[in-house]
């Protein structure tokens, strides 16, 4: 796919629930390929910051835009340029996992849609299971079919709600290995996490807490700023010092 620019930004993106605000003036300007992740405890913000840019969440003030194109304004062919991984299972158990993702990749319209479907099971290791149904798949595994929906059509933007949850760490590494392929390719990947320890992978890290930012920087920046060892006692640093 010829991905051309690809950009996601937000500019005072807020969103209440309520009395619960689940974010709070989020600026965000990505116009490179990079792997963003987005790092903080549960009810930090995360998932409301991946709908919001998906557009499925009207924002309570603010905006955002995926490659130029306003999040609620995002029809059928800038949509086929993202991949979006939800936190809960988006596949069907009555399916093998080679006709999941070959739904995935007829619904996108890809012309060569076989080659596309073994690309995306090799990617999460899943050819020699490929024909089995998922209902009888582990919890793991159902997150790898997943996965290979998510990136069978080979979008520009990849956004990943805690895609390596349930997972070895042999198969966690090699999807970091594949998430740095599609940056290097042209791609923008952002990948959600409360494991901080694998957020080291990312290019930049985005720290959310109670719905707001509480730095943007690279692993790197951040263990050099506080004297730290480990991105989860930076996050603690930067907790103590707010």
């Amino acid at each position: 796919m010829d991905r051309g620019d690809v950009s996601v930004t937000t500019d005072e993106l807020s969103r209440e629930f309520g009395t619960t605000v689940a974010l709070d003036g989020v600026d965000l300007d990505l116009h490179d390929p990079e792997i963003l992740g987005l790092a903080g405890p549960n009810g930090s913000g995360k998932t409301t910051l991946i709908r919001c840019l998906l557009g499925l969440l009207a924002p309570t003030a603010g905006t955002s835009t995926i490659n130029g194109v306003a999040s609620l304004e995002l029809g059928p062919e800038e949509r086929s340029q993202i991949g979006f991984m939800p936190q809960r299972e988006a596949v069907y158990g009555d399916l093998t996992a080679r006709e999941n993702v070959s739904f995935f990749a007829r619904l996108y319209g890809l012309s060569d849609r076989d080659a596309a479907v073994e690309r995306a099971l090799s990617f999460v290791d899943l050819t020699d299971r490929a024909d089995e149904r998922v209902r009888n798949f582990s919890g793991g595994m159902i997150r790898r079919v997943s996965l290979a929906c998510t990136v069978v059509h080979d979008p520009a933007v990849v956004i990943l709600d805690e895609p390596t949850v349930g997972l070895d760490p042999e198969l966690r590494a090699s999807m970091w290995r594949g998430f740095r392929e599609w940056r290097e390719a042209g791609a923008i990947v952002i990948v959600s996490t409360h494991y901080l320890g694998e957020a080291t992978n990312c290019d930049r890290v985005l720290f959310l807490r109670d719905g707001r930012v509480l730095a943007l920087d690279t692993p790197d920046a951040f263990l050099q700023a506080t004297g730290t060892d480990d991105l989860e006692d930076a996050f603690l640093e930067l907790l103590e010092g707010q």
